[in-house]
């Protein structure tokens, strides 16, 4: 094991070990969001893209529905704006988060951008953050953090990074590049995650790399997926997205190519994660901050989807390519589910694929997800 592999596996066990416990059942229903990175409504804050869409789903239909909302971190853009000017300009949605909390329907996890959020929580609407949180489905257990902690950059240049952003990239009006920007890293996070779960028969839920996961995916599918979502919607582009759109796909396929040919044997090139096969316990709720919508994980009826929300007025091709998209009354909002799957189905599957007895955890989970929460 080299030092960075066992950095990771220190830093997600700590994570785990602290993580406290719910109960969900199938009478349960939950939501999961991530990055949402707001700021203070300036040009520089990603979130003012999609921030109406977010408050009008999460009040017209999350919370009408009684669900339980997950913010899988970076919640606010603490690196680069304070707290009082994120609170100021989305007003609204903290007392949108308040009205979650009375019902005790909010958890609130930690992320690298807003690592520092602590002290006086309770008038920005939510709970002090936690690390990560762990739901017991059964016998079987759903691990939820944020998914920075394996990259130990996180945990020794944060704040400097923070001040790098503020001081430096604001003044200039430079939009953020996170982890999701770099394949590499993408890839490496995703990967030390997904062998911590596969080895403890977990499913996994992180935000982070802003990359929608369900299941586990290879890097050689991921690529392939990428190319055939952008030969999709090729057709319906205007010239300057065609243009964007072949220069990606070129950019791509050189990947794909280049990957192929420096993989020495064939079993690497089947699937980034596992030399065999693909244990399916890796999940990514995505993020808020997409330029044709925001994606999201919903745990309701012993199932677990990957759901995507988009705005027909802005997303002229979004009803093209999903006909059936469910519309959220009163709005031009709509909602498509892209992949489901039963629960059960899930842990066998990450059971028997990983070679793993059915999970044997002898800590109680602490207390039904409908009860009275501390979490702390």
């Amino acid at each position: 094991m080299d030092t960075t592999t066992s950095y990771a596996e220190r830093a997600l066990e700590r994570v785990y070990a602290s993580s406290r416990e719910l109960f969900v059942d199938d009478s349960s229903r939950l939501v999961i969001f991530s990055d949402l990175h707001m700021g203070d409504g300036s040009w520089t804050d990603d979130f003012l893209h999609n921030g109406k869409m977010f408050r009008e789903v999460l009040a017209r239909q999350y919370f009408t529905n009684d669900s339980t909302l997950i913010l899988n971190g970076d919640v606010e853009e603490l690196q680069r704006f304070s707290r009082r000017a994120i609170a100021e300009q989305w007003s609204g949605l903290y007392s949108l988060l308040r009205a979650f909390r009375k019902g005790d329907r909010l958890i609130r996890i930690v992320g690298n951008h807003d690592l520092d959020n602590l002290g006086d929580m309770d008038r920005f609407g939510s709970e002090e953050p936690v690390e990560g949180i762990i739901l017991r489905y059964k016998q079987d257990r759903v691990f939820v953090l944020h998914g920075h902690q394996p990259l130990w950059k996180y945990e020794r240049y944060n704040r400097w990074i923070g001040y790098a952003l503020k001081y430096l990239l604001n003044p200039l009006k430079i939009r953020n590049r996170t982890v999701a920007h770099d394949s590499r890293k993408r890839f490496a996070t995703e990967k030390r995650v997904y062998e911590f779960a596969r080895a403890r028969g977990l499913l996994a839920v992180i935000g982070h790399t802003h990359r929608p996961l369900f299941e586990s995916l290879s890097k050689i599918d991921v690529l392939r997926f990428e190319i055939e979502a952008l030969c999709q919607e090729y057709p319906g582009a205007n010239p300057a997205r065609s243009s964007q759109i072949e220069t990606e796909i070129a950019r791509l396929q050189g990947e794909l190519l280049h990957t192929n040919r420096n993989t020495r044997t064939e079993a690497p090139r089947r699937s980034l994660y596992n030399a065999d096969f693909v244990v399916p316990c890796l999940f990514n709720s995505g993020c808020v901050l997409g330029k044709r919508g925001m994606t999201a994980l919903e745990i309701e009826a012993g199932s677990i989807r990957l759901v995507h929300w988009f705005d027909a007025h802005r997303d002229r091709h979004g009803l093209r390519r999903h006909p059936h998209a469910e519309r959220l009354p009163g709005t031009s909002y709509h909602r498509v589910i892209l992949k489901e799957d039963n629960l059960d189905y899930v842990f066998s599957r990450i059971r028997l694929l990983g070679g793993l007895s059915p999970a044997a955890d002898s800590r109680p989970a602490t207390e039904h997800l409908t009860q009275r929460r501390e979490i702390a």
